[in-house]
């Protein structure tokens, strides 16, 4: 009779029927020493069926069911080689997908998530140290524990086993990291680093200031936190030089949850504002990458700031600002940031704005100081740019020029602004007319520093009203004698005592000063002056870089015509793009 076993290959043709069945012989037949099957079995020298996970023995016996490395299917051969080490667990395959992991996805990771990561678990190499502890009818006692084997670790194999045990362990927590949303954002970059700079160079006290009162409503107002994370993301990739590309996805969260904050009539008009104005700090760095988010304002918004009859400090501040970012953003025959409609809402834009308090109530004497002495200058400084931006709204880019009666017209405009800016400086603060070693001697190095580098370039920024002016009619041809004079006071502010760089850095304020200075020059030196002062400014979120190379072949192409050239279409001819915001 031929005997089979389950799951077995046939077997030669045993003894006679009566031995073969027999008990004895059929205890014989599983008493030798087994090769293959789980440890179990072969510990209890008992024919295993091989069934994955737990063979029958194991389950009949309530055992636990133990494999070596070399039984399990694709063990690789160097996992062969090794022995069982209670601490080394096999490594479970990690299985992720890179294909939108940098493209700015801020959502929480779903079942469909292309940047989810699903860990396969995998069963763990045995190890020495477990025990049976299952009930046994046999009456056997559990196996005892055995000591690991440390020769092994010694051997090529286990290095090299434990090498990329560690590469894995590695690896897949630096992507855990890089992929996981986390539970509070930070907004370190955005209060250390966000600087724009025609904010932060007139206005540094209250900017630092309203950075912390931003990120301190970034942490309980969604709209807010979305913004913020858009702006440092888009400064962070600006200073080193990285593709814009994370920053513009979170851009377009931002305005998502902007547009859900605006149709919230619960949520305070003051946090909807200040949500805007970080979406337009971004809107000024990237402009032909984006929308006008005071631009394309719905009328539900237009009628609650129009009825926004008590604007917090911060929202006053901040209508301020607004006012700089417009001018900045109308020269050059760019649109603006503000439609008519809103400028004409936006809180704070026709009177003084208050300074802005400490968050924790707290100021060292220094910044108290600096704080209430530069407010008069800052005061200038704005109602300066008022002007510079009905000066620009006077620019054939801006309205027609093209009739005797557009020029007489925008003459007569041309005067009046004139006259505005000649009673504007006669009235600046007294400060403003002292010179810098006289302001040292007068306050402590905090005061009289930060206070002397604001009078630098406020006061350049006037003198650049006045190359503005002259250009502005094209009328004459060339700069006159009053913008040579301008540019003479704004060549011995930049090079005089004032202040200007900070760790070999030219101060971002003097940057349109000087490129008006290098594109009204006639002479290649005073032009080359400019543009290797330009280069000194080294701000990649002012373009210095860009507006150096600019600066020079304007002045080339206009030496070369023997006229005026005009910024906006020489830019588009030569770089492809608008002028950025200045």
């Amino acid at each position: 009779m031929i005997l089979k076993t389950p799951l077995d290959t046939p077997r030669p043709v045993g003894p006679p029927v009566g031995i073969a069945n027999s008990p004895v012989r059929r205890q014989r037949n599983f008493s030798h020493r087994t090769k293959t099957g789980c440890l179990t079995c072969r510990c209890r020298k008992k024919r295993c069926d091989e069934q994955r996970p737990d063979c029958r023995n194991c389950v009949q016996l309530q055992q636990t069911c133990r494999w070596s490395a070399t039984s399990r299917p694709n063990a690789s051969p160097l996992e062969a080689e090794m022995p069982a080490f209670p601490f080394l667990p096999a490594p479970s395959p990690l299985v992720f997908h890179e294909q939108s992991f940098f493209l700015g996805e801020t959502s929480a990771p779903s079942q469909n998530s292309s940047r989810e990561i699903v860990s396969q678990p995998t069963q763990s190499p045995p190890s020495p140290f477990r025990l049976s502890t299952g009930p046994s009818r046999y009456g056997s006692t559990p196996l005892p524990p055995q000591p690991p084997d440390f020769d092994g670790l010694r051997s090529p194999s286990a290095v090299s086993l434990m090498t990329s045990q560690d590469i894995y362990l590695c690896t897949t927590i630096d992507l855990m990291a890089a992929t996981q949303i986390p539970l509070q954002p930070s907004f370190t970059y955005f209060v250390q680093e966000v600087n724009p700079p025609i904010i932060s160079d007139f206005d540094h006290v209250n900017w630092a200031r309203a950075k912390m009162h931003l990120a301190e409503l970034g942490s309980r107002i969604k709209a807010i936190e979305a913004a913020i994370l858009a702006v440092q993301a888009l400064y962070k990739a600006q200073s080193n030089g990285l593709p814009t590309t994370h920053s513009l996805s979170l851009y377009q969260a931002g305005m998502l949850a902007f547009e859900t904050a605006m149709k919230d009539h619960a949520e305070v008009l003051d946090n909807i504002f200040a949500a805007a104005f970080l979406l337009c700090l971004f809107e000024m760095v990237l402009p032909e990458e984006t929308g006008s988010v005071f631009g394309n304002l719905g009328s539900l918004f237009l009628t609650r700031l129009a009825t926004w009859s008590a604007p917090g400090h911060l929202s006053l501040r901040i209508g301020a600002w607004l006012t700089l970012c417009h001018a900045s953003a109308r020269r050059g025959g760019n649109p603006g940031i503000l439609s008519d409609a809103v400028k004409s809402h936006i809180p704070n834009y026709g009177t003084e704005a208050p300074n802005l308090p400490m968050l924790d109530n707290y100021n060292d004497a220094p910044t108290s100081v600096y704080d209430i002495i530069s407010a008069p200058i800052f005061a200038f400084f704005l109602e300066l740019q008022k002007i510079s931006a009905q000066i620009a709204n006077l620019s054939h880019y801006h309205r027609s020029r093209m009739t005797s009666a557009d020029q007489e017209e925008v003459a007569v405009l041309m005067a009046d602004l004139k006259a505005q800016m000649g009673a504007l400086w006669q009235a600046r603060p007294s400060l403003m007319q002292l010179q810098a070693d006289v302001l040292r001697s007068l306050f402590c190095g905090a005061v009289a520093e930060p206070l002397i580098t604001l009078i630098g370039i406020t006061t350049a920024a006037y003198w650049t009203e006045i190359v503005e002016y002259g250009r502005t009619p094209s009328d004459p041809p060339l700069a006159s004698p009053e913008a040579k004079h301008a540019m003479n006071q704004i060549r011995d502010i930049v090079d005089g005592n004032t202040n200007g760089y900070t760790a070999g850095k030219l101060n971002s304020g003097y940057l349109r000063p000087l490129l008006l200075y290098a594109i009204e020059s006639v002479n290649p030196a005073d032009v080359q002056w400019a543009v290797e002062r330009i280069k000194q400014i080294r701000n990649p979120i002012s373009r210095s870089d860009f507006f150096a190379t600019f600066a020079e072949s304007h002045a080339e192409a206009q030496s070369s015509k023997g006229r005026r050239v005009t910024t906006k279409y020489f830019c588009y001819q030569t770089f492809g793009v608008a002028p950025p915001f200045l």
